[in-house]
């Protein structure tokens, strides 16, 4: 039997959670035309790495450390105290190579960091630990964004493409800080899937298999298992099920909509979809 529905009907959580991609990719779309890919992937990226609080602080600090002096590090042991310095959590570095120095010219403010971040793997001083063990991998391979599309490309699920945040070889390494799994599949689902949708239609000249990787993305997207909750889709639940019945929530893609409906309540109230923009 059907469950009864609410006063006013059934939340659609697989259009709103379409058409929530669709947005994240149309966002990334205008960062690749306006910084250009590597650079767009890199302000996501390293947007999405903590808390929604500190996700301004993230992309200020990917902003004063751009994709294009990040990728000039050789290794994590070079670009950790860069990120660290421009952070505010640590000491100026002494050496850097030539084509980063041009990060350490001043003494430009550092970001704000909103506190509490509660545990300490959720800070921002570990999680810049981990992205900066990621960054020489990603550059050797031909840059951050073509890591993402190969990423896709090769997935044959949902579950492969953690692994471009949590590769074997750090995973498997002594005394190394990783992108934790549940970190992990949050920027999959919000950044690296939308990502690749961008890139795809934006920079065909990038790609010889736009068509393929754009439907493979939203096919993945579609497919992937739902995130851990947290008090945002548990808040959700609560207060989008006092006038609708909310369907139970298996894919990420639906709980992207319930997360995007709620929020649509505060603003406007739950309205029809918004028109993408071109080619989208």
């Amino acid at each position: 039997l059907n469950a009864p529905s609410g006063p006013l009907g059934t939340l659609d959580l697989k259009a709103a959670g379409l058409e929530r991609f669709h947005a994240q990719a149309a966002g990334i779309a205008l960062d690749i035309e306006s910084f250009g890919a590597d650079q767009a992937v890199w302000l996501g990226i390293m947007g999405a790495l903590g808390y929604p609080r500190n996700k301004r602080a993230f992309r200020k600090l990917a902003t004063r450390v751009p994709w294009s002096v990040a990728a000039t590090c050789e290794s994590s042991h070079e670009l950790e105290p860069l990120l660290m310095w421009t952070a505010g959590f640590g000491a100026r570095p002494d050496a850097v190579a030539a084509p980063a120095r041009a990060a350490l010219f001043g003494n430009p403010p550092k970001p704000d960091w909103v506190r509490p971040w509660g545990r300490p793997a959720n800070s921002p001083v570990a999680r810049i630990g981990a992205i900066s063990a990621l960054v020489p991998i990603w550059a050797v391979g031909g840059g951050i964004a073509k890591a993402c599309t190969q990423c896709v490309a090769r997935a044959d699920r949902p579950i492969d493409l953690s692994a471009m945040f949590r590769p074997a070889e750090l995973v498997n390494g002594p005394a190394t800080a990783v992108v934790g799994s549940t970190r992990a599949a949050e920027i999959v689902v919000n950044v690296l899937l939308p990502a690749v949708f961008a890139l795809a239609t934006r920079r065909p000249d990038m790609l010889s298999n736009g068509v393929a990787l754009k439907n493979r993305a939203l096919t993945l997207y579609n497919a992937h298992p739902r995130l851990a909750e947290n008090s945002l889709t548990k808040e959700a639940k609560v207060a989008l099920g006092v006038d609708y019945t909310v369907p139970e929530i298996t894919s990420a893609r639906d709980q992207q909509g319930l997360v995007a409906l709620y929020r649509q309540m505060f603003r406007r109230g739950i309205r029809p979809r918004q028109t993408r923009l071109p080619g989208m």
